[in-house]
């Protein structure tokens, strides 16, 4: 039979009130009483009733989340990592696909109302139903999308392109390709938005010109678009000594791509991507990125959601990750020397 919490007030030589105290953590009880309590908690093997606690607490310890996609490894990366810091909290997670265009979002909100918070990718859902949903219970926003109603984390766009188009500078390309653009008449994202924005400028600010030719458009950002754009951008026959992908998928099939048409790397073209995924470290050659700390980047979002479920009435923060560059060898290894700015 399994242990109640008479047992372990009986063991432990104090009332059931204070047993729950402690195993709530709540104040009033002393540092010795609480490790007797402890003692008596681990020797007992009593756990909680999770439904009686919720119905006490009005909390299910249960939280959301809803991203655009899994096929994309930055989405399953960042959904990995928010599980483990809602773990590390004793949070559950409720995970929810929402599609490209955030076109699953309000079903996602309205089939899981007991959630004590969600953290989500915003892409689709109106602004006024986000508001209501900030009203209704805690959110945290990931991403480039912002509203004054939500906390959010973002990461720095400007500074991580930035440091892209300085690196390639530093090195002596003048002649640099963006992959990521929006596609002609499809919506482009948030990242694309501001990427491109941030690499027009980059290029201004480190004196190098843009060719209209070399910036070539993707309506998604997986390898196999960044494999189209390769071939799009040598079918336009404007020379180009660096390749910008706007994220490490276009980058690793633009490596792919270029690879194959008989192009080294760097020496030909240096390649850089964004997101710093795992899988950009394993390939050949290995691709310098710019790394967003994705680590950090989830924990923060778990944080903001715990702090929002503890004060409801707190002001409305940004979290701004910051961005390193990591230099590997798709743009100094080879026979192209590495001259650092």
């Amino acid at each position: 039979m399994a242990a109640t919490i008479l047992d372990v007030a009986a063991l432990a030589g104090v009332s059931a009130k204070t047993v729950s105290r402690v195993v709530n953590d709540e104040p009033g009880v002393s540092p010795a009483t609480r490790q007797r309590v402890a003692a008596a908690l681990k020797r007992t093997g009593y756990s909680p009733d999770p439904a009686a606690r919720s119905l006490r607490t009005g909390r299910s310890d249960v939280i959301g989340l809803a991203v655009p996609e899994l096929g994309q490894p930055f989405f399953a990366e960042i959904a990995d990592r928010i599980a483990d810091g809602a773990r590390r909290r004793g949070l559950a997670v409720v995970l929810g696909v929402t599609g490209e265009a955030g076109e699953a979002e309000a079903e996602f909100l309205a089939g899981n109302p007991g959630l004590d918070g969600v953290i989500l990718y915003w892409q689709g859902l109106p602004d006024r139903a986000l508001a209501q949903e900030a009203r209704r219970r805690p959110l945290v926003l990931l991403g480039e999308n912002e509203h004054d109603a939500a906390d959010r984390v973002t990461m720095d766009n400007e500074r991580g392109i930035d440091l892209v188009i300085a690196h390639l500078a530093a090195l002596g390309r003048t002649r640099v390709a963006a992959l990521g653009a929006g596609a002609p008449g499809s919506p482009i994202h948030a990242a694309g938005r501001a990427r491109t924005a941030a690499f027009r400028t980059a290029m201004g600010r480190h004196g190098l010109e843009i060719d209209e030719r070399l910036l070539v458009p993707t309506a998604e950002w997986r390898r196999p678009d960044g494999a189209r754009a390769a071939r799009e951008l040598l079918g336009r026959g404007a020379p180009f000594d660096a390749v910008v992908a706007f994220n490490d998928g276009l980058a690793l099939g633009a490596l792919h791509e270029l690879a194959g048409a008989g192009l080294r790397i760097p020496d030909d073209a240096a390649v850089t991507g964004f997101d710093n995924l795992e899988a950009s470290r394993y390939a050949y050659p290995s691709l310098t990125t710019v790394s967003p700390r994705l680590s950090a980047y989830a924990d923060d979002a778990v944080e903001m959601l715990v702090a929002r479920i503890a004060d409801p009435t707190a002001p409305v923060r940004t979290i701004v990750e910051d961005v390193a560059l990591l230099p590997r060898d798709s743009t100094i290894g080879g026979g192209a020397p590495w001259r650092a700015g």
